[in-house]
């Protein structure tokens, strides 16, 4: 440890946060950073491709396919930042190049139609049918060149019947088809079995897959990045097979509870002042792998 970089272990806005107070290295810790690992980079080369893409007859589209918490919602947050609107609805036409909305919990037609104008933060009249909400989006479309219209958890579209399942692929079908907009639809396996119900649906948007993570060097560089990221005043040395292997188990293979837990572990080196997480502090800390949590639900009050 030298007196020039008395912290080498961290980058260097870890280090300007080093000797701020705990509860303020706590708040930075949670907050968390963009990473900007191979797979996500890759996701977010092939959407900036899809947003330069001229407008013709039948659209590219993609599919992006990942189980719970493994990191497509960043991926997708991070390109909104990437292309940012400022939206005014007190202004003169705003240029959106990308919107993004959550599908709605069950394929209900009207609601997704509410829940895009309600990004654009275009009134319309609850009474409006679907078809009047539709019409206000194409035209919406038209004036702000929206060129992206990305969905995130698609895998929703399973939750209704065979018919509004059906239903719903058709209104994508439709708004790829008249407004020539690029779609992204992001969600779990449910949703790619969903979409291959469907040979239009399958054919018209193209798969991306972030699976799991294996224990490998891989990960074990995501691991050093973030202890680059984490401000704590020793080094941990994540990327040690051991230790790496260690959070892997814990987090069973996915990044959003690999990140969860290398937070609550500085979190709780903070606290305890060791400042370093250790083999002990790993295997100690109380936490609950994904695969056990649906047993872990509250009881309904007697």
């Amino acid at each position: 440890m030298s007196q020039e970089n008395p912290y080498p272990h961290l980058n260097e806005n870890a280090r300007a946060l080093i000797m701020q107070s705990d509860e303020q290295r706590i708040y930075a810790i949670r907050k968390g950073s963009w990473l900007g690992y191979a797979g996500a980079k890759q996701v977010l080369a092939r959407m900036e491709d899809l947003l330069a893409y001229p407008r013709i007859t039948r659209m590219p589209n993609m599919l992006l396919v990942a189980p719970s918490y493994n990191g497509k919602t960043s991926i997708l947050e991070r390109f909104m930042e990437l292309h940012q609107s400022d939206l005014d609805p007190t202004g003169e036409v705003t240029i959106c190049p990308v919107v993004m909305v959550d599908a709605p919990s069950k394929p209900d037609i009207a609601d997704f139609y509410a829940r895009i104008l309600d990004k654009l933060m275009a009134p319309y009249k609850p009474t409006a049918s679907p078809s009047e909400k539709y019409s206000q989006i194409k035209r919406l479309f038209r004036q702000m060149d929206v060129r992206m219209l990305i969905i995130d958890e698609i895998h929703n579209l399973i939750a209704g019947s065979t018919n509004k399942q059906r239903e719903f692929r058709n209104t994508l079908k439709s708004i790829g088809n008249e407004t020539k907009v690029v779609m992204v639809a992001a969600g779990t396996e449910d949703a790619y079995n969903a979409f291959n119900t469907d040979p239009q649906m399958s054919s018209r948007f193209t798969p991306e897959e972030l699976p799991l993570w294996k224990a490998n060097n891989e990960f074990g560089g995501v691991l050093a990045t973030l202890e680059l990221r984490t401000p704590l005043k020793k080094p941990s040395n994540l990327k040690d097979p051991a230790a790496m292997l260690s959070i892997y188990n814990r987090s069973e293979g996915t990044l959003g509870d690999a990140c969860d837990l290398v937070k609550e572990l500085a979190i709780d080196a903070i606290r305890k002042k060791t400042e370093q997480i250790t083999m002990d502090s790993i295997n100690s800390l109380r936490w609950v792998p994904p695969s056990k949590r649906k047993q872990y639900k509250r009881p309904n009050p007697s």
